[in-house]
């Protein structure tokens, strides 16, 4: 059995959704085309290769991505149960600002 020739649509290239455009030459590409990428003091430049461009900036990372991936189990623990505290915290000091609140009205006579 033959395969049916391809239509127009499948012939020409679709547009991937990690396309770059510059707003100045109209120059696109994939993000990991021939964009150039130039390492600055805090920050990565992606900078057109057609005009000179600055795309974008984005910062590097604090900590190399190695160290982040391979954290400790504890660390994570610790960071979870933290996060739990203060979202408790906050909580338990809203329903008692809200209690307060209520207590005060009440007792002020809006309540009756």
């Amino acid at each position: 059995m033959t395969r049916p020739a391809p239509s127009s649509d499948e012939r020409t290239p679709a547009r991937r959704k990690s396309t770059l455009f510059c707003f100045d030459c109209d120059h696109e590409s994939p993000v990991d085309g021939e964009w150039e990428y130039r390492t600055r003091d805090r920050y990565v430049e992606v900078v057109c290769p057609v005009c000179e461009t600055t795309i974008t900036k984005r910062p590097l990372p604090d900590e190399p991505r190695r160290e982040r991936a391979t954290a400790r189990p504890s660390v994570t623990w610790r960071r979870a149960i933290r996060t739990t505290i203060q979202v408790w915290r906050t909580s338990v000091g809203i329903g008692l600002s809200s209690i307060a609140a209520l207590t005060i009205s009440h007792s002020a006579g809006y309540g009756q």
